[in-house]
């Protein structure tokens, strides 16, 4: 016997709460938020509960696409347990020091 129609409707609507995961090379973060506020909520959380990471020194991405705040989880379809990938803004590397060539 096929379940009541009613049913089948209830399958289709999402949860009102969604919990992301924030992850960069050292930390993971677990926030819980409802589909309809501003992801600002997570970036701000972030930067709260990561205090080596200076504020705004970084950026979000969401499946290689950069998050900004006033997206919603429900703008960008996410689901409970979807991930976010952190990355600070890396200063440099090596100075490189001009010198004289040797001729070998």
């Amino acid at each position: 016997m096929s379940p009541p129609s009613g049913r089948d409707s209830k399958a289709a609507v999402k949860p009102l709460l969604v919990t992301i995961k924030v992850v960069s090379q050292e930390k993971v973060l677990r926030h819980t938020m409802s589909r309809t506020d501003k992801l600002q909520v997570l970036l701000d959380a972030w930067y709260h509960k990561v205090p080596d990471v200076t504020y705004g020194t970084g950026v979000f991405l969401f499946k290689g696409v950069r998050l900004r705040g006033n997206k919603t989880p429900a703008d960008l379809e996410m689901e409970d347990g979807d991930m976010i990938d952190f990355f600070e803004h890396m200063d440099g590397g090596r100075q490189f020091v001009a010198g004289p060539m040797s001729a070998h």
